[in-house]
């Protein structure tokens, strides 16, 4: 079975959950409209407030590019491919097969659909089956997915790169380590991201 056509509702389901009551977009048929203006934000809520980054990113590449996310040194340091673009409602989307192992992938995603970043994540928390906060390279990042998979191979990364900006990581390995463990795969992808756009 071709490994990518069943990446996409895998994204759409484990990680990028339905829209919660408070409107925020997670992966829905039909997301709230995005603008170009990089200064409008959301409020942020009052309650559970996600942690703000250290220090923003240059996230100009990523905005358009999600394989912009990783360098090439990156890339060869991780055993990860060249990636493929895709482009979904919630954001540009990359996959990258592992280059020892193809049926092994990261699905990364520049959720530009949200305009509060990490803050989206912590209100539609109850809609996810785990949840919890972790930094990548100093940056707030939270492990969350709509569906519990970890033991099959499946962990959702999301890690802040802006405080209005958050980048989703999904791996999903058939093989090897990270097919039993998949969440430390998923934080040095996180990590060789941060380092990557210069963090």
């Amino acid at each position: 079975m071709n490994r990518r056509l069943i990446a996409v509702p895998a994204l759409a389901i484990a990680v990028l959950a339905l829209t919660g009551c408070a409107g925020k977009t997670r992966g829905t048929a039909n997301p709230a409209p995005v603008t170009d203006s990089s200064s409008e934000t959301t409020p942020r809520s009052t309650a559970d407030t996600a942690p703000h980054v250290p220090s923003p990113l240059n996230t100009g590449s990523i905005t358009s590019d999600a394989c912009a996310t990783l360098s090439a040194s990156a890339r060869s340091d991780l055993g990860l491919g060249e990636g493929r673009p895709r482009s979904t409602g919630n954001g540009p989307s990359c996959t990258f097969q592992e280059a020892a192992d193809p049926g092994n992938q990261i699905d990364v995603t520049t959720v530009t659909a949200n305009k509060n970043g990490l803050q989206d994540v912590y209100d539609t928390k109850a809609n996810d089956a785990y949840w919890g906060e972790t930094q990548a390279a100093g940056y707030p990042g939270v492990y969350a997915a709509a569906v519990d998979d970890r033991k099959s191979g499946k962990c959702g990364l999301f890690v802040a790169v802006t405080d209005q900006l958050a980048v989703n990581i999904l791996v999903q390995y058939d093989n090897g380590a990270g097919a039993s463990d998949p969440c430390p795969v998923a934080m040095k992808f996180g990590e060789a991201m941060i380092h990557t756009l210069g963090g």
